[in-house]
């Protein structure tokens, strides 16, 4: 590949989307993980994420811009991020400052998700290649990632306590509030409050309404108690469990086993559906 000249992305692509698009289709160009059925243009509440994927590594959240990286693109991505509960979170620019890049490092050493800046660049034949400007550094996080406090109420589920399906990383405290899975497109989550327990399901799109309506045929009312909440962004469905939450510390066991139980009964349902 000819390196000596590069040219501007906009030389390439009209519109960020279309940089987007491509982006999802060549993800393994980043080498940030394996990922696949990648969305663009994800809802994410009431904003769209440039790309959103899922495989064997989690979820993958990119944000991408021409030219310099921004802080409100940054922000997003991190809005994005702990909304997705993402495993890894990359930001693909042109061109990056110095302060952007200390603080994905510092976000690398105080967090679960795996944080990248990627350089794009383009030569004069069109042809793109990624530079990892800032990425994780596993070898040096270990002991500073001790520091952190991690949720008590989500960690034997995470260890596998209650079935195989919800294990994963130690959720921090300050993100306790749910843990997901993703099936077919469909957002699986387990919340908790103070005060009660619930499964909320996120249909993504395209054709978010028409999922819903042929997936909940899967939970007929004779068998399931739920209640459609969706929004002007939004279309989710919630099946609610107990009046119990993270207040009823002696009721723990029975919470998760309930939220456990009944999120893995979805998630079977709707993956041997084949919808």
């Amino acid at each position: 590949m000819n390196l000596q000249q590069t040219i501007p992305l906009s030389d390439i692509y009209t519109r960020e989307e279309e940089f987007s698009s491509d982006l999802a289709n060549t993800l393994a160009a980043l080498n940030v993980g394996k990922f696949e059925d990648a969305e663009t243009e994800a809802n994410v509440g009431t904003r769209r994420a440039d790309i959103v994927a899922v495989g064997e590594d989690g979820i993958l959240v990119v944000e991408n811009q021409f030219g310099k990286a921004d802080w409100d693109h940054w922000g997003r991505l991190e809005a994005y991020a702990r909304l997705k509960e993402a495993d890894v979170a990359v930001l693909v620019a042109e061109d990056f400052e110095e302060l952007m890049i200390v603080t994905c490092n510092l976000r690398n050493e105080d967090s679960n998700v795996n944080w990248y800046l990627i350089q794009a660049q383009a030569n004069s034949h069109s042809e793109l290649f990624f530079n990892h400007i800032s990425r994780p550094a596993i070898d040096i996080q270990t002991e500073k990632k001790g520091d952190i406090v991690y949720s008590e109420f989500w960690e034997p589920i995470r260890e596998g306590k209650f079935g195989e399906l919800f294990v994963g990383k130690p959720i921090p405290i300050r993100d306790e509030r749910w843990i997901m899975k993703t099936i077919r497109k469909v957002q699986i989550c387990l919340y908790l409050n103070k005060q009660q327990c619930y499964i909320r399901l996120y249909f993504l799109s395209p054709n978010h309404f028409e999922r819903r309506d042929k997936i909940m045929e899967l939970f007929p009312e004779s068998e399931y108690d739920y209640e459609y909440k969706d929004t002007s962004s939004q279309t989710t469905v919630i099946f609610p469990i107990l009046d119990k939450g993270k207040n009823d510390r002696d009721d723990w066991d029975e919470i998760r086993k309930e939220l456990v139980d009944l999120g893995t009964d979805i998630f079977n349902k709707i993956n041997e559906s084949g919808l």
